[in-house]
């Protein structure tokens, strides 16, 4: 297991673009459920078609609070010397009811 760096993305993205934003970060598809770091799937993830990108959209993300909804966005690196998988992950904000 490599390290997990977690950041906040500066702006939120508006619920009826989210979907297209998910697309734009994971490129081309087709997309998988497959876990990059484990192998097994994972009914939270959608993952990109060369495993090095996913989204992260589970109970957790969807059950926040309105204000406070979001998704992560992870990039997925392989550390060949170490034979581990670093993830750079980034929560986006979706609000669905403004403070």
């Amino acid at each position: 297991m490599g390290y997990h760096k977690e950041t906040y993305a500066s702006k939120p993205v508006k619920p009826e673009e989210a979907i297209l934003k998910w697309g734009e970060f994971l490129g081309d598809g087709p997309y998988t459920n497959i876990h990059p770091r484990t192998g097994k799937p994972d009914p939270d993830r959608l993952v990109s078609a060369d495993g090095t990108r996913s989204i992260r959209y589970g109970a957790h993300e969807m059950n926040s609070k309105p204000t406070k909804h979001h998704y992560h966005e992870e990039t997925w690196t392989l550390e060949l010397k170490n034979k581990t998988m670093n993830v750079d992950n980034s929560v986006i904000r979706v609000p669905l009811q403004k403070k």
